[in-house]
């Protein structure tokens, strides 16, 4: 049974490098950015951040989209990626063709850099499921851009209805309830990573009632996304490869094995999730969609407060 079950996940890594063989998921910087949107008539700019702030400025023809508009409620569960059929609904009411380019930045959030990175890579992580090819994450967001005094517009930006068809969903993006079970049954295969702040991590923070327990996946590593930023004036960046690495080593998490990284709602674990990919060349980070939102309901799974 265990070797099936082993056989099964290399099954489906294997076809996960196949759909990636000629996918892309980069960081870039605001310059790489008004290049390609110069040069490439077949890009689409999606600005992730709140409303109120994207309707006071964004980059020219940037579309509005966040995580909050892609995702559904199941149950009890908050913060879920829609199933296929209305993601392609959501996907085509915003425009958005499954053979563009995107490039894809948030801002704001001066003193949360976590959610400076991931309302990005959030949203990244959604269209890379649904099929996407080619993805750029604009590092130092819309401050970055405005501080270099490149052109803006304001007021909303809609792109006309599309029909966007998702054919496979990639496998390298989301790990689901059964094979997060599976992970915690053989922990010698599957590292878990915690994206939340040391209090969520140890159960000290109860405040967010979308969840039923508090605290940690057992023998989950403690790796805040916050860590992978830096502040620069008055945006913030993603620190250099080598830093990310020391970070992670000292967390005693292996890149080369296997990682669900996880947070309350699949939202802050996409960081780890899109560095990986982009950065540290590694297929084997997963998001865990749904993430303590809903295990915390499964109650025969523990979940360590301390």
């Amino acid at each position: 049974m265990f070797r099936k079950s082993f056989m099964t996940i290399l099954v489906t890594l294997f076809f996960g490098f196949f759909n990636l063989a000629f996918a892309k998921l980069q960081v870039i910087t605001t310059q790489q950015a008004a290049q390609l949107l110069q040069n490439n008539k077949n890009v689409i700019v999606i600005d992730t951040r709140a409303d109120k702030d994207y309707l006071n400025g964004h980059l020219p023809n940037a579309v509005n989209l966040t995580n909050a508009m892609l995702s559904v409620k199941r149950g009890d569960v908050v913060g879920l990626v829609s199933y296929n059929r209305q993601l392609e609904e959501k996907l085509s009411d915003f425009g958005l063709k499954e053979n563009a380019s995107y490039v894809v930045y948030s801002g704001e959030n001066f003193d949360k850099p976590q959610f400076f990175l991931t309302n990005a890579t959030r949203v990244a992580a959604i269209l890379y499921w649904a099929g996407v090819k080619d993805i750029y994450y604009m590092d130092g967001g819309y401050q970055k851009w405005v501080d270099e005094g490149r052109p803006i517009a304001k007021g909303e930006f809609r792109l006309p209805k599309s029909n966007f068809v998702i054919n496979r969903n990639r496998t390298t993006v989301f790990s689901f309830l059964p094979f997060v079970e599976w992970g915690l049954n053989h922990e010698n295969l599957v590292q878990f990573v915690d994206a939340r702040n040391y209090d969520q991590f140890t159960g000290k923070d109860t405040k967010d009632k979308r969840l039923a327990r508090f605290g940690h996946l057992k023998d989950a590593k403690w790796v805040y996304v916050a860590n992978f930023m830096q502040k620069e004036k008055n945006y913030w960046v993603i620190k250099p490869k080598s830093q990310i690495e020391q970070i992670l080593k000292n967390a005693d998490v292996d890149i080369n094995k296997p990682i669900i990284s996880y947070c309350n709602t699949g939202h802050l674990a996409s960081g780890l999730w899109f560095i990986g990919q982009a950065m540290l060349d590694t297929k084997l980070v997963s998001d865990y969609d749904g993430s303590m939102a809903e295990i915390s309901r499964v109650y025969n799974i523990p979940i360590i407060a301390k």
